[in-house]
């Protein structure tokens, strides 16, 4: 799902016309810090990748956008038998505790030479989950099978800006180095955390769910291709 949810930008850039102009695409490592009440429910970071494509609306220092993100806060492994009968073949267990961020946003960017300050109005959704999966135990390759234990999402809005400065011009295009901050306010969602899916004696799966505000801030620092 993860794998999915990246790549939608960039199949997006690919299937714009050759002769596109007045675009920008980015990638970027993404920080994810939660805010207010999510501070106090989750105290932990997250890490992860952010993507985005934008106009520039004609004759305006305005640009409109689709943003995409996906971090991880937390993590658990552990090591099981394939099965009763055959204890000497392990997979490994993985539990990823996964936030996506999906967002419209406009953005004013007056045009400087070589610098490109900016501000953004955005608004989306925040998409918590919680999803396992079984691989060998190298920890290499494809999943074997994967599912999602649990999951919420909540309405979220915000701002934030930022600065490209340019590293190379090539006439019809050009690559930027970019930061950039978000403060992104969001509603109130459900969402597991590292530790927090048990087993019963029968064997039965039990959820520990947290529940608050969802505020988040994002640092992202990466790399804008501007065509």
């Amino acid at each position: 799902m993860k794998q999915t949810l990246l790549l939608v930008p960039v199949l997006f850039i690919f299937s714009l016309p050759a002769q596109s102009q007045n675009f920008d695409a980015d990638i970027n490592i993404l920080f994810g810090i939660p805010q207010s009440d999510f501070r106090e429910s989750l105290d932990r970071n997250a890490l992860g990748l952010n993507g985005s494509i934008a106009f520039r609306i004609p004759r305006l220092p305005v640009h409109a956008g689709l943003e995409l993100g996906i971090m991880t806060y937390g993590r658990d492994r552990r090591l099981e038998p394939i099965s009763t009968n055959i204890p000497e073949v392990l997979l490994e267990v993985r539990t990823d505790y996964d936030i996506f961020t999906g967002h419209l946003f406009l953005r004013l960017e007056p045009e400087i030479h070589g610098i490109r300050p900016y501000l953004d109005g955005l608004v989306g959704i925040k998409y918590l989950f919680t999803e396992s999966s079984i691989r060998d135990d190298d920890g290499f390759g494809e999943d074997i099978a994967s599912t999602t234990n649990y999951d919420d999402s909540s309405f979220s809005y915000g701002a934030g800006g930022g600065i490209k400065v340019e590293v190379y011009d090539g006439g019809r295009d050009s690559y930027m180095v970019n930061l950039k901050a978000r403060y992104l306010f969001g509603s109130e969602a459900s969402y597991l955390q590292p530790g927090s899916i048990t087993r019963d004696r029968g064997g039965n799966l039990i959820f520990d769910e947290s529940r608050s505000g969802t505020n988040l801030l994002t640092i992202h620092l990466g790399m804008t291709y501007k065509f």
